[in-house]
């Protein structure tokens, strides 16, 4: 029954919420009726050679075509919780970068150093580069994901899975935990609001008794929500296998063909272009 206040149910500020959100970007997504084996084969290719080479100049490649595949798949449409999630991940690689660079090879000349209580801070060039290099990579790494995300609904990546002889055991589990994860988050959510609105967190015995408590609730849970399903889907006539009523086309040769392309053009400029961009010369001019 429609809500007259115009209020939002809960479950669309939930984890539930998050769920609904990423279905609905794949199956609205230009990409969709692109064959879901193709585009994993052409993310898996990219996401190689961007491990491969230590060019900063093919990691850019590589988020360039993420950013333009995302940007098509969405129709410019980039939902408020992507783009949170893209940001809090730049976050932590920012952070992790920061450490990599401030823990360099002592025996190298020396562009940055400090000391804080017991820990010495030595940046080197190499490490500085090197902490820009694994930022970029990963980042780049992040749009490809999220490009294929937004552009393959769960079941045609099962369903590509099973076209490469992947066992129906894997394929259905993967359905499975993308289905359950949300709600398990969901009612983690819940009992963690309901525990905090309790003075649950106020101070460090009740807080490891509370959290104690949750996760019990949250196995609890996930038992009772496993035998639900294993009865709900024996009383549908489950047959090992969940059956997709539009199936997505198969790969055919021009993907395979595509995907080798791809794969050579991002190898030759990576090897080409490995320390072309310096960027301790850029910021420190050495």
């Amino acid at each position: 029954m429609a809500r007259r206040d115009g209020a939002k149910p809960r479950e669309e500020a939930s984890g539930t919420s998050e769920h609904i959100q990423m279905d609905a970007l794949a199956y609205s997504s230009r990409m969709l009726h692109w064959p879901p084996l193709g585009k994993l084969l052409l993310v898996i290719v990219v996401l190689i050679v961007n491990i491969m080479t230590d060019s900063v100049i093919t990691a850019f490649a590589v988020m360039a075509l993420g950013l333009i595949l995302m940007a098509y798949s969405t129709n410019m449409r980039i939902p408020f919780i992507l783009a949170v999630f893209i940001a809090e991940a730049i976050l932590i690689l920012i952070v992790a970068c920061g450490i990599i660079s401030i823990n360099g090879d002592t025996s190298q000349p020396c562009i940055w150093s400090a000391d804080f209580l017991w820990m010495d801070f030595y940046m080197t060039a190499d490490s500085f580069n090197q902490a820009w290099l694994v930022m970029i990579r990963a980042i780049a790494g992040i749009t490809m994901m999220m490009a294929f995300a937004t552009s393959t609904p769960i079941p045609h990546l099962a369903q590509a899975l099973r076209q490469i002889r992947i066992p129906d055991e894997i394929c259905e589990i993967v359905v499975l935990i993308y289905r359950y994860a949300f709600l398990l988050l969901e009612r983690l959510d819940t009992m963690w609001s309901a525990a905090s609105s309790r003075l649950g967190f106020s101070g460090f015995r009740r807080t490891m008794k509370t959290t104690a408590s949750i996760a019990v609730g949250i196995f609890t849970s996930s038992m009772n929500l496993a035998d639900k399903a294993q009865v709900s889907l024996e009383c549908r006539g489950y047959r090992g296998y969940f059956p997709i009523w539009n199936r997505p086309k198969k790969a055919g040769f021009g993907w395979v063909a595509l995907a080798i392309v791809v794969f050579v053009l991002l190898y030759v400029v990576g090897r080409y272009t490995e320390g072309v961009v310096d960027f301790a010369q850029i910021v420190f001019g050495v």
